[in-house]
């Protein structure tokens, strides 16, 4: 082991073992001269004597180099070395490549680290694959939460977990005498729920089972972010008191910095603090339920006890269970999405393909570059060296280019996962979704930089190996070399524009879609209109009555000093819930889901949504007698396409929720961000029948900051333990709202532009060097009388031949990307991309845009001097 040690480290310390060789060597030849001249030999017959009897030097010093270390090592140091060396020579070759290949595997790299943000990398958790996530799907297929009493006949019953929990995501209110209240993300969990994941407090302890019971004392645990942000990290926090949702409760740990489960908590309360009627109800399903596979036991088998236990909910309790069957998945593969969608697998292709076009532009570049080489190669192949010693000479320059390059392109992935993440709001995704590179990140980075070498290499490397000697040093190295690399040249450029194609109608097809969306669809403005968000706790404010006058309250405090002052449950494009929708004289198997928002009677007029039918809410919709409803336009154009909306009977939610009347349509405005799909059906209730939890809270005012101000004050007023947060305009919310799609709109746009800016620097790169190799043949012509027009014109014919090759690949490429990635359930309604006008605009201008690109040396050509060109041949 430790001669293997001395092999590796003598290729660090090459030159100075073969200055300490070449200072051994000269001694020995020292000590045998002077031995046969103490024999009685001239000087000089005795240097002759001694190099004689010593044999070969050069032979000497590579057996030592043998057993000194390893020899391919060796051969790899000075191939390294003179690759450098070459590199250095052509600088500007070196730089365009590094930038080309940098730019491929720096997009390449932001992708995959996206993708495994979001899809592989999953929870930090201990062995995640036998942890289950358990939970229900009615009959529609649809994704259900389980209830209390579930969760805890799953826990005590069955046998296939070792460990069963649960949590419910929650916002909490933190009050103390410290400073004023803030807004936390937390979480209700269940006693074990740390244990089970493999967590554990960096002070304090978990949750007993006695506080997981009502009655219990009133405890918290508190994340790392809150600690540090509000307690300034003061480890005497344990055993304090603090408020939270106005209930005083005692700090019994902090969690550890990077855990945040379930999503992005930084608070947890023992399941105890559930409201009652969460806990006893079992159609109440707010809970999600994961297990620890027992030891033994496997995920097939938990999955059909699970099965078991759902058939006999469904006979003992037919009222909530008859429809409900359990499925047991890995928690994993619940939280994250599936990388096998469709969305993402068009997301890595065109990640692959800007790799692919950087490669080609590399790869042309070191042809062209092989092709001037023909002679040296030719000169070493003479002297000995095997095809294979030349391939691999050609390989550690692409090995060095490539290194090069992922250097350039970490920079790149780096400064635009920054960007990306500057795109997306605080708990825009989950705490284990973070942009980072990891350990895994950085192993593809260095298998796509492995790729780029033989993608890159390995033409250049093969063509120029074959150079028949006699011919090419004859011929200067020009015939063998630069005639059948043309035929490479041609066919990777061709295969560069033929992609760029393709992406540049993907982002074109992104701008046209977001362009028509504006134009179709109502757009709201968000001039002078500030929004915050205010929680109610449910500890304080337990039913719907509670809430109502806590919001009459704040309304009538407020009064027209903060100006027009609307509530709802959402915003427009932020999403929201869903319930399933009865219109009265129907009867259907699976009722059709409707978006509900809950709004207050001055929510259309302050957003400037119009009404095209009816009227708004009043005071007196939603009490008994008065069951009131708006829809949507789009919501009539589905279900009520041939009847008179105003007037018609709708119930939204469960069989025992009363029936609504409409007395209005609103015009659409989009519930949920899904780019090319059309608007949703939307019934917004009057926000007094049922103020929910959480209300955002829209005001219209000329002075926002003093708004915002006096509404804080009146909030603190009415409830001391009540902080406003997400306080913000209208116009930054909507852009929060709608990050997601922001987000795919700059990367869509971003591949497109790398790709057009490599597609182009090749173009500019192969006319460049066709100029050069034909300036003897332009020389002639100019001579003979051809004017600068033709000789232009011969130069643009090929550029414009090459392109028109690309380009028709790249409408193939464009019709099949578009039937293999676009949903052809959504074709007829969705901005796509083989639309002939469109890409009429996208070829011609790549093709002015090209042209313009190639002008520099197609004005080169047209001014080549032909004495001077054919004196320097």
């Amino acid at each position: 082991m430790k001669r293997i040690f001395r092999r590796l480290l003598s290729f660090f310390t090459g030159a100075r073992d073969e200055a300490d060789l070449s200072r051994e060597m000269s001694s020995h030849l020292s000590m045998l001269e002077a031995q046969y001249q103490e024999r009685g030999l001239r000087p000089d017959q005795a240097r002759v004597a001694a190099r004689r009897a010593m044999g070969s030097v050069a032979l000497a010093k590579d057996l030592h180099r043998d057993a000194r270390s390893f020899v391919w090592l060796e051969d790899l140091r000075r191939d390294l070395r003179h690759a450098v060396r070459a590199l250095r020579r052509k600088p500007g070759f070196t730089l365009i490549a590094i930038f080309a290949l940098g730019l491929g595997i720096g997009v390449n790299t932001t992708f995959f680290t996206i993708v495994n943000a979001i899809c592989l990398r999953g929870l930090p958790i201990d062995e995640p694959d036998r942890v289950m996530y358990v939970s229900g799907r009615d009959r529609q297929d649809r994704n259900l939460n389980l209830s209390y009493a579930e969760f805890d006949e799953i826990r005590t019953r069955a046998t296939g977990f070792r460990r069963v929990a649960a949590y419910s995501i929650t916002i909490a209110t933190v009050g103390d005498n410290r400073q004023p209240p803030a807004r936390v993300l937390g979480a209700y969990v269940s006693a074990g729920s740390f244990e089970l994941l493999g967590d554990r407090p960096v002070l304090g302890r978990t949750f007993r089972a006695d506080e997981d019971t009502p009655g219990g004392q009133a405890v918290v645990i508190l994340g790392a972010e809150l600690w540090s942000s509000r307690y300034a990290s003061d480890p005497g926090i344990v055993g304090q008191t603090i408020a939270v949702n106005g209930v005083p409760s005692t700090v019994i740990g902090v969690m550890p910095r990077g855990f945040m489960f379930p999503s992005n908590a930084d608070l947890w309360r023992p399941m105890a603090n559930l409201p009652t009627a969460v806990r006893e109800s079992r159609v109440e399903r707010r809970l999600a339920v994961f297990a620890r596979l027992a030891d033994g036991a496997s995920e097939e088998q938990a999955r059909v006890e699970m099965t078991s236990l759902g058939n006999g909910w469904a006979r003992e309790f037919p009222a909530s269970n008859r429809d409900v069957r359990l499925r047991v998945v890995p928690i994993n593969e619940q939280v994250n999405p599936s990388v096998a969608q469709r969305g993402w697998i068009a997301f890595i292709t065109a990640g692959v393909l800007v790799l692919l076009v950087a490669c080609a532009n590399v790869a042309n570049l070191l042809l062209m570059r092989a092709a001037t080489r023909g002679r040296e190669m030719a000169i070493r192949s003479s002297i000995g060296a095997s095809r294979g010693r030349v391939v691999r000479q050609l390989l550690v320059e692409s090995a060095a280019l490539s290194v090069l390059a992922g250097g350039l392109g970490v920079f790149v992935a780096w400064a635009a996962l920054r960007m990306l993440s500057g795109i997306m709001p605080p708990e825009g995704l989950p705490y284990w979704m973070a942009f980072t590179m990891d350990r895994t990140v950085l192993a593809v980075l260095f298998g796509v930089c492995a790729l780029c070498v033989f993608l890159c290499g390995l033409p250049s490397a093969l063509h120029v190996s074959k150079v028949d000697l006699r011919d090419t040093l004859t011929n200067g190295g020009m015939t063998t070399a630069v005639r059948p690399a043309r035929r490479w040249i041609a066919t990777l450029l061709a295969a560069e524009f033929a992609v760029t194609l393709v992406l540049v109608a993907l982002g074109v097809t992104s701008i046209r879609a977001s362009a028509e969306a504006r134009r179709t669809e109502f757009q709201i403005d968000p001039t002078s209109l500030v929004t915050m968000w205010l929680t109610l706790p449910t500890d304080s404010y337990r039913t719907a009555a509670a809430r109502a006058a806590f919001f009459d309250r704040l309304e009538q405090s407020v009064g027209a000093s903060a100006g027009p002052v609307a509530y709802a449950s959402v915003l427009p494009h932020s999403g929201g819930g869903q319930q399933p929708l009865t219109i009265s004289g129907r009867t259907e198997e699976s009722p059709p889901l409707v978006w509900v928002v809950n709004a207050s009677e001055d929510f259309f007029s302050l957003l400037r949504v119009p009404l095209v039918r009816g009227r708004p809410f009043t005071l007196a919709d939603g009490r008994p007698g008065n069951e009131a409803a708006i829809v949507n336009e789009r919501f009539v154009r589905m279900f009520l396409p041939n009847q008179e909306p105003i007037g018609a009977r709708i119930r939204v939610g469960p069989a025992d929720t009363p029936w609504l009347q409409i007395v209005g349509v609103a015009t659409t405005v989009r519930q949920q961000q899904m780019a090319g799909r059309d608007p949703e059906p939307v019934v917004f209730l009057p926000f007094r029948s049922a103020p929910p939890g959480t209300t955002v809270i829209i005001a219209r005012t000329g002075d926002q900051e003093a708004t915002i101000a006096r509404m804080r004050q009146e909030v603190a007023r009415l409830d001391s333990n009540l902080p406003l947060y997400r306080v913000m305009s209208l116009d930054q919310a909507l852009r929060n709202a709608m990050w997601n799609n922001t987000l795919s709109d700059v990367m869509i746009k971003g591949i497109a532009l790398v790709a057009l800016i490599l597609a182009l620097v090749g173009l500019y790169a192969v006319t460049a060097h066709t100029v050069e190799g034909w300036r003897r043949e332009l020389g002639m012509r100019i001579a003979l009388g051809a004017t600068a027009g033709h000789v232009g014109w011969l130069v643009l014919r090929r550029v414009l031949t090459q392109l028109g090759i690309g380009l028709a690949l790249g409408l193939a490429g464009t019709l099949a990307f578009d039937r293999t990635f676009n949903d052809p359930a959504n074709r007829a309604t969705e901005v796509g991309m083989v639309d002939p006008s469109a890409l009429t605009v996208i070829v011609l201008s790549m093709s002015v845009v090209a042209v313009v690109a190639c002008l520099v040396p197609i004005r080169r050509a047209a001014r080549v001097d032909p004495l001077v060109a054919l004196r320097t041949e």
